[in-house]
């Protein structure tokens, strides 16, 4: 995204509390972060609920912004932990969590809910490739073969507790990755996955 001409100007009045000049960044930034932000979570109405949590945000800590650092780099960066806070609060929050997937059932008859599988199943793959041997040994006795971490532990010659911090280890970093390298909508369908 381009700064906007004379940018550091309207920062500087945006800082000390104009609202014309944040009009001005938001009209100038929308558009972009608005694409940016659907590329994540693939539903336009909380790609908008997220863009405009976003430039509130952007009006609340407007003191501590740098008009001569780039604007664009930190307004996305806000954007991105954002994301990621909704992803995580996705998780824990038992009614956000079914609103999502009421609004991923009505998408169902179309074949989005094969493709998200399919976009999971692969970043999955990715990220149990990208284990440790010994974790992937773990993950597979666990979480695929239904094994006790007792047995694990007998299977493997190693400690219970050496299974089970494999395993914590093991879904951190599944579950990082897939925050990272998928949408916001695989990493809902990775959160339905692991709760079965």
């Amino acid at each position: 995204m381009e700064r906007m001409p004379s940018e550091e100007e309207v920062l500087y009045r945006m800082r000390d509390g104009d609202e014309s000049a944040f009009s001005s960044i938001y009209r100038h930034y929308h558009p972009g972060l608005y694409v940016y932000l659907l590329r994540f979570c693939k539903v336009p109405s909380l790609a908008e609920d997220l863009v405009h949590d976003v430039f509130l945000k952007v009006w609340e800590i407007r003191e501590r912004i740098n008009p001569q650092l780039s604007f664009s780099s930190y307004l996305y960066r806000i954007a991105r932990n954002h994301v990621l806070k909704t992803i995580h609060k996705l998780a824990d929050d038992h009614a956000l969590r079914t609103q999502l997937f009421m609004q991923l059932q009505e998408r169902e008859h179309s074949n989005e809910t094969d493709v998200l599988s399919k976009e999971y199943n692969r970043l999955f793959q990715e990220a149990f490739a990208g284990l440790t041997a010994q974790r992937q040994n773990v993950f597979r006795l666990c979480r695929q073969e239904g094994k006790s971490y007792d047995e694990a532990a007998a299977i493997l010659g190693i400690s219970r507790n050496a299974v089970k911090k494999h395993m914590v280890m093991s879904m951190r970093f599944i579950q990082d990755y897939i925050y990272r390298h998928g949408d916001i909508l695989i990493a809902s369908f990775m959160v339905a996955t692991l709760m079965r």
